[in-house]
């Protein structure tokens, strides 16, 4: 009985992690559609798609994040009351890997050339992430956006025989459809 219910649970939460992965994809080919209607060559849409997608993008290669000592420390040897206060204390919880982030994303998105991009920031399941646009003359705009996204939970593979799903933005969605002119002028007023 346990163990159905625990079937159950981790396939709920796998689920759950797929939907918002495809939530993320969604939002990250509306930001290169809405990138490709203002006029944004394609190297600037691939930092824009890539940039959107961090939620899925798993761990952060580049820079590596010091994750030993100092609060590291006490996080991890505080017992869960000394950790509620100290978190109730500090007000806004701070994560170093936030700092790092909030830096580098503008310094990507303003490199010029493709090798100047990973050292700046890289992340695990960037090289997974695959984009595609279409145009239909000078009217519409469609971005595509897909990952393989792997299966994390237990008993995942009772499920699916694989270890890993690829997730689409959503192919027949209408609102990836954007027009050149009412996005340029909304952007560049």
């Amino acid at each position: 009985m346990i163990l159905v219910i625990c079937l159950i649970f981790f396939g709920l939460l796998q689920v759950a992690q797929l939907y918002a992965a495809q939530a993320v994809l969604t939002y990250s080919a509306a930001a290169g559609a809405r990138a490709r209607a203002v006029g944004f060559n394609r190297f600037m849409t691939h930092k824009v798609v890539h940039v959107a997608a961090i939620p899925v993008a798993g761990a952060l290669l580049n820079p590596q994040v010091a994750r030993g000592g100092g609060a590291a420390t006490f996080w991890g040897s505080a017992s869960p009351d000394e950790a509620w206060g100290a978190a109730f204390r500090l007000g806004e919880p701070h994560s170093p890997q936030y700092d790092i982030e909030r830096s580098r994303i503008p310094l990507f998105l303003g490199t010029r050339w493709w090798n100047e991009m990973y050292p700046v920031l890289e992340y695990e399941r960037w090289p997974d992430l695959h984009w595609d646009d279409t145009t239909a003359g000078d009217v519409f705009v469609r971005v595509r956006a897909r990952q393989d996204v792997p299966l994390v939970f237990p008993f995942a593979r009772t499920f699916y025989a694989g270890d890993r799903v690829t997730i689409h933005s959503g192919e027949a969605d209408e609102h990836h459809y954007l027009t050149r002119e009412a996005h340029a002028r909304l952007y560049l007023e």
